[in-house]
Parts: structure tokens; sequence; C-alpha cells
């Protein structure tokens, strides 16, 4: 058996959501459309709402005497999902500014969302399978929930700039 690999859950999904929020209230404020500010500005709201909850699981742990209950075997964490971690679901902080500024239009905004989307879909289902307890399972569980819904709507805002991406995607034609 590989020797055991800490990995810091808490940290790491409490920066990226916040990198999230940031992404997200920057897009808003680039682009006039209405429709795309209102639905940037809720994922923000929504993604300040994930930042709370893994304060939460974090307290929580440290209530129960556990630095973090996340605690794998290095067999267990494939090399997808470390890769995951390693790069962060959405820009650095750092990044952010910069890679806002390089999108030029609502429908690249959205694109770039639904990556970071697409990869917090993946990276909490594995930790939710990987979970020994309960509750984190649960809740990872439904924050994968509350991610998918976010691509939803992204899907259908994308689709509203990109006729292509319609076409494709719902085979409707403008």
């Amino acid at each position: 058996m590989g020797d055991k690999k800490q990995v810091d859950i808490f940290d790491f999904a409490i920066n990226s959501e916040r990198q999230g929020i940031r992404f997200y209230t920057r897009v808003s404020e680039k682009f006039d459309d209405k429709d795309l500010k209102e639905l940037f500005q809720k994922l923000a709201k929504e993604e300040a709402v994930h930042v709370k909850t893994f304060q939460k699981f974090r307290e929580k742990a440290e209530k129960k005497g556990e630095l973090d209950p996340f605690v794998f075997e290095d067999a267990e964490i494939d090399d997808y999902v470390e890769s995951i971690m390693l790069e962060g679901l959405f820009p650095s902080e750092e990044e952010v500014d910069k890679q806002v500024e390089s999108i030029d239009s609502p429908a690249g905004a959205c694109a770039l969302a639904m990556q970071a989307e697409k990869n917090a879909i993946l990276l909490y289902s594995e930790l939710a399978k990987l979970a020994k307890d309960k509750e984190h399972k649960k809740a990872l569980e439904k924050l994968v929930k509350e991610e998918k819904s976010h691509m939803v709507m992204l899907k259908q805002l994308r689709a509203n700039f990109d006729p292509e991406y319609a076409a494709l995607s719902f085979g409707r034609f403008f």
C-alpha cells in the first residue's frame, strides 16, 4: 500500500470557490448584456455559499479534532484529480484579471466558466466517492448537483451568444 497523502480539501475548495466569485464578478462587469450580468452575478453568489459550506466543514472537523478528514491513499488520487487540484478550477487571483481581459465575447466567458464547472463536478464527484465521512460525502454530492446546475445555466446562455454552439448542442439554428 502507498503512503498516506494529506490533501487539504478545505483550503483548496475555499480558495477555488473564492476564485470563482472573483471570476464571475469580473465577467459580470465586462459585458453589458443584462442576462449575462444577472447569471454571472447569481453564480458569484452561489460560489459564496459554497465557500461557507466548506468553512462549516472545516469548523466541524476541527471540533472533532480532525485537521482534515480527507486523507487518501496515493493510489486513490489519480493523476487527473491531482492535476485539477494543482491547476485549480478557476484562474488564480493573479491570473483572473488577465484572463477576463482576454475574453472577447460572452460565449467565450461562458466556455471558460463551463470548463471550471466541469472540473469542479469531476473533482467533487471523485472526492465524494472517496469520502469516508457520510456527512462530507452527502455535502459533496450536493455541491456536485449545484455545479451541474451551473453547467446547465452556462450552456443555455452560451447558446444564446454562439449560434454554432446552439446548433451543435440543441439543434437550434438562428
